[in-house]
């Protein structure tokens, strides 16, 4: 019989994150926003916007990483 790996609900996973890395996640993937409208809305540049995407998805990936291998 297959294992099931249990994973972290994703709201306890954003609370986790810093309020700017939850708020560009937010404004992108939750609202569908492209980076570029995500960066007027937030007052970033675009260039801003991508990198502040780049780590907080990188921060995301390594909570849930953690959380899956603790069990939670």
């Amino acid at each position: 019989m297959p294992t099931t790996t249990q994973r972290p609900p994703a709201d306890l996973l954003l609370r986790s994150l810093s309020p700017h890395h939850r708020k560009i996640l937010v404004a992108t993937y939750f609202r569908r926003r492209t980076t570029r409208e995500a960066a007027r809305l937030l007052g970033l540049t675009p260039e801003a916007a991508k990198s502040d995407l780049y780590h907080a998805m990188r921060d995301l990936s390594d909570k849930l990483r953690r959380a899956t291998a603790a069990g939670m």
